[in-house]
C-alpha cells in the first residue's frame, strides 16, 4: 500500500539499472537523466512515500526554435510523412485533473484504476521511458522527468512524465496518429489547461496527459496499463 507523504519508507529493494550498452532508441527515449526522490528510486511502492513533484527545479531544456523544429521535424519522419498525421478528435470540456493526479506519475497511474497488487510491485527507473509500448514512445527528443513501471505475471505497467518544447497539441497529435495506427480507440477532453487523450484495445489501457507550463515547456504523462 502507498503510505502518506511525508511518512518514512521502507521495503528497500534492488534497483532495476539500465545497461551501461544502451541502444540509440533507448538513449533517445531516456534523453536527459531522471529526476525522482532520490530516497524512493531503489524501493518497490509496498509502502512508499511520495514526495516528488512536478514542480521542482530542473535542468535547462533546450527551447530555441531549431530545437522545436528538429523535433518536429523527426515526429513527422516517424509517422512516415506529413500525411501520416490525424487530426485530434473533438475535446470534451472537462475539469481536468485533481492535484493529487497532476503531482507525479502515481497520481497519473491512479486514474487508470490499476490492480493495487501491480501498483505495489512497480519500480522507478529511467528503463521504463524506452520500454513503454511501441504506440505510445514519448515525442522524438522530449526529456524524460519521471517513470516507474513493472512487468508483472497480473500487467504491465508503465507511468512516464517527459518535457518538450513543443506545444501541447504538436505532441498530442503524433500521440495520437501512433495510437490510431496501433489499433487503439482515441478520445480527448480538455479543461483547466489540462488535454487528456485516452483510449482502449482489448485489455490494453492508456492515458496521455498534457500541459503547458509557466516556463514554455510542455509536460507530457503516458499511462498505459495491460492486465492478464
Amino acid at each position: 500500500m502507498l503510505a502518506a507523504a511525508g511518512m518514512s519508507a521502507c521495503a528497500q529493494g534492488e534497483e532495476e539499472a539500465p545497461s551501461k550498452d544502451l541502444d540509440p532508441v533507448i538513449q533517445r527515449a531516456l534523453n536527459d537523466p531522471i529526476m525522482v526522490d532520490p530516497d524512493l528510486v531503489s524501493q518497490n511502492m509496498a509502502n512508499s512515500a511520495i514526495t516528488f513533484e512536478i514542480g521542482q527545479p530542473l535542468p535547462p531544456e533546450n527551447s530555441s526554435p531549431s530545437a522545436i523544429n528538429a523535433a518536429r521535424e523527426e515526429a513527422i519522419a516517424q509517422l512516415g510523412g506529413s500525411g501520416g498525421l490525424a487530426p485530434l478528435p473533438e475535446g470534451e470540456v472537462t475539469d481536468g485533473l485533481a492535484a493529487h493526479e497532476a503531482i507525479n506519475t502515481i497520481g497519473r497511474l491512479r486514474r487508470l484504476s490499476p490492480p493495487q497488487d501491480c501498483v505495489d510491485a512497480a519500480r522507478f527507473s529511467a528503463i521504463w521511458a524506452a520500454r513503454l509500448p511501441q504506440a505510445l514512445m514519448i515525442y522524438p527528443r522530449g526529456s524524460t522527468k519521471e517513470a516507474i513501471g513493472v512487468d508483472a505475471p497480473q500487467c504491465k505497467l508503465r507511468a512516464v512524465i517527459y518535457l518538450s518544447p513543443v506545444p501541447a497539441t504538436d505532441v498530442l497529435a503524433f500521440h495520437h496518429a501512433k495510437v490510431l495506427d496501433s489499433g487503439f480507440r482515441s478520445t480527448l477532453s480538455v479543461g483547466s489547461g489540462w488535454h487528456v487523450l485516452a483510449g482502449s484495445k482489448a485489455k490494453a489501457r492508456y492515458e496521455i496527459t498534457a500541459r503547458s507550463l509557466p516556463s514554455g515547456m510542455t509536460e507530457i504523462g503516458i499511462v498505459s496499463l495491460e492486465t492478464f
